[in-house]
């Protein structure tokens, strides 16, 4: 009898672990298939949530943003170099559980606690709400972004 349930457990966990799953996914197709409509030829490539929020990093790490409201001035780019920008994006995605489909350099955790950090705090949630939290789903300002 103990057996049964301890399997009947089991079962559920799985179970739960499979929709989330899918259910994750679910909400990536959506966002993309939303978005697709784009005026933008070069956002409409995307094929997953996590990709758009890289490439959003990416260029908000290069090209600064004032989109968020967060400061009078926004965010300007060029605090690191363009050749770190893909390292750095990927280290940020990390800290919110999503992995990088690609290698990237280890310095990438350098350069975030150095550059970023003061702002966006060592576990990238923001600091007292002043900033963005880069961990949240989907990213603040990814939709204007997308929508430019």
């Amino acid at each position: 009898m103990k057996e049964k349930l301890i399997f009947g457990i089991i079962v559920i966990v799985l179970g739960y672990g499979m929709f989330n799953f899918y259910q994750s996914k679910r909400k990536e197709n959506l966002f993309y298939t939303q978005n697709i409509q784009s005026n933008n030829e070069k956002k409409k490539h995307f094929l997953s949530l996590k990709e758009a929020e890289l490439a959003y990093i990416i260029d908000v790490i290069n090209n600064g943003s004032n989109r968020l409201n967060y400061q009078k001035e926004g965010m300007e780019g060029g605090f690191i170099p363009k050749e770190k920008a893909f390292d750095v994006a990927c280290y940020t995605l990390e800290l919110s559980g999503k992995k990088c489909n690609k290698k990237y350099a280890k310095d990438a955790a350098l350069y975030f606690s150095s550059v970023c950090a003061s702002c966006h705090g060592r576990d990238g949630k923001g600091i007292n709400g002043k900033f963005p939290n880069l961990t949240k789903f989907p990213l603040e300002g990814l939709q204007r972004w997308l929508d430019e």
